[in-house]
């Protein structure tokens, strides 16, 4: 009856759901880079990094974990049949997060000075973004605890409708207020762009407000049949939220901390090696918002993945199938390496190519070359983790992620005056190397998981080595006969998007039951079925 009420989706329904969401968020963001990269120059992105990156660490220390211990709470009250605390979960976590919204909030409009004088802020010229940017952490904060009931009622379209009305605002935002605020100068053309979040950030609340109230009558239906009698009181539902949160947080910290020590190392390590100021801060914004876009378009895939297995394995977990958790997990890890190995492939291929397309910058396919390997760690990452947290053991990715950073640093530190700025890559591809394995090793102590690294590999491998070839040859073709780069490396990724579906499905990479509980998967499963594939 919940289900059908609330229109539940299933893991594969919600991943999908999430990954068109997000695609369109990342080819949205990358996409506007293009003229903000043209309007600022790789100086003015890498002004306009730094606040973005002070934003993201405020933002994790005050809500970050919260849709993660939101939907897995809500998730296991659920599935208990305990209707009328799922609401008061939900509840309590819309006031905790108006208080501590405003309270980060107002920390970073007034300690952005601090931050530059205290040399925590290695570019001065980002002051006025600092500022300009604070106001989001409030209405991301209270969005935290919306996206976190809807994504533990896995109605996965809600939070996707909410995250592209934020991207949409932010996109014509950024690119409005820049170019308007450009005659003021690089630094305050860049605080522009960084305010443009705010119209984003609001857009997304009220979006989510709306819903909330249009999914409020059913939840109200379901908690007047709630005859359990079980109430969870307001400290303990507390607790238990923040005992979720807080590592799933502590993680985004870790990154975000690790982000500004770059910024930071980078520069001073680039100076060190002989680069001036205004170069390493080129070489930076070439690395963090050029060829680090590409990536978080290629992840696309894990991050719903993870996002969605997070409520369905607190669900299965609350009742103790752990067949089910085997099975959906090992479903995710064979479909996120399937999606990650070309993506991996065709970036490193194409790399000065990509960047030269989309930010008339042939050099950040250095930086995107380095890193391109990440994608398939990441992916393995980002599913491994939504598992381990929705059985309750949030932080063992945490401390498998600052493992990999410890060995980040030191390569960035060490290899940077030698090898610039790929040792920033090579760093983050070490990260997930490190923290996705021991992800793996951890689940398969906590659930049993048996994950059949061959099967998956023995297929998706040759299928992108035939991709590979593929792009290639059309890229070189084109060049010759047609001239130029954007036109060749078009068609180059056109023939990748078809060569690899192509080749997997030749190979039997795809089977029936990956894309039967698809929203139209039902046909082409059948399709698989006919040819073998079942």
């Amino acid at each position: 009856m919940a289900n059908k009420l609330l229109n539940k989706q299933t893991v594969l329904q919600g991943a999908l759901t999430l990954t068109v969401s997000w695609m369109i968020i990342r080819i949205l963001g990358a996409v506007y880079r293009i003229p903000l990269g043209r309007l600022l120059g790789d100086e003015g992105l890498g002004i306009y990094a730094v606040p973005n990156q002070i934003y993201l660490l405020f933002f994790t220390l005050s809500s970050a974990g919260i849709p993660v211990a939101v939907a897995s709470i809500v998730s296991e009250k659920m599935a208990l049949g305990h209707y009328r605390d799922a609401m008061r979960t939900f509840r309590v976590a819309r006031a905790a997060m108006l208080v501590l919204g405003v309270t980060f909030a107002l920390l970073l409009f007034f300690g952005a000075e601090w931050l530059i004088e205290r040399g925590l802020v290695q570019i001065p010229e980002a002051y006025l973004g600092m500022q300009t940017i604070a106001p989001v952490i409030f209405f991301a904060a209270v969005t935290a605890a919306y996206r976190g009931f809807f994504q533990g009622l896995q109605n996965m379209r809600a939070v996707a409708y909410s995250q592209l009305a934020d991207q949409v605002l932010l996109v014509g935002a950024t690119l409005l207020f820049s170019y308007l605020l450009l005659p003021q100068g690089l630094s305050v053309a860049a605080a522009g762009a960084n305010f443009g979040a705010v119209p984003g950030a609001v857009g997304a609340t009220l979006m989510l407000v709306f819903l909330y109230r249009w999914q409020r009558r059913d939840m109200l239906e379901l908690a007047g049949r709630d005859l359990s009698g079980a109430r969870e009181g307001t400290l303990s539902l507390l607790k238990r939220i923040f005992i979720v949160a807080l590592p799933v947080s502590f993680a985004s910290v870790a990154m975000s901390i690790t982000h500004l020590i770059d910024q930071w190392l980078i520069i001073d390590r680039l100076q060190f090696a002989g680069y001036s100021h205004q170069q390493a801060v080129a070489l930076f914004g070439q690395y963090n918002q050029m060829a680090m876009a590409f990536i978080n378009i290629s992840i696309a895939l894990a991050v719903s993945l993870g996002s969605s297995l997070v409520p369905s394995v607190a669900e299965f977990f609350a009742l103790q199938n752990m067949d089910r958790i085997r099975y959906q997990l090992s479903q995710a890890l064979r479909l996120s390496i399937l999606f990650a190995l070309p993506a991996a492939a065709g970036l490193y291929l194409l790399a000065p190519q990509l960047t030269e397309l989309l930010f008339a910058e042939a050099e950040a396919g250095v930086p995107l070359a380095a890193v391109s390997g990440v994608v398939i760690f990441w992916s393995v990452h980002l599913v491994t983790a939504g598992a381990l947290q929705g059985m309750g053991k949030a932080i063992v990715p945490v401390r498998n992620l600052v493992i990999g950073i410890f060995f980040e640093i030191a390569i960035t530190y060490y290899l940077t005056p030698v090898l610039g700025i790929r040792a920033a890559a090579y760093g983050t591809v070490v990260i997930f190397v490190i923290s996705s394995l021991l992800n793996v090793i951890m689940l398969s102590r906590l659930a049993g998981l048996r994950f059949n690294l061959w099967e998956s590999l023995s297929r998706s491998v040759p299928a992108a080595l035939i991709m590979s070839a593929g792009v290639l040859a059309v890229y070189r073709v084109s060049v010759i006969e047609m001239g130029g780069n954007t036109l060749p490396t078009l068609l180059a990724v056109t023939a990748g998007a078809v060569l690899y579906p192509a080749a997997i499905l030749c190979l039997g990479g795809v089977r029936a039951e990956d894309v039967r509980r698809l929203p139209g998967g039902g046909r082409i499963a059948a399709f698989l079925e006919k040819i073998g594939r079942g």
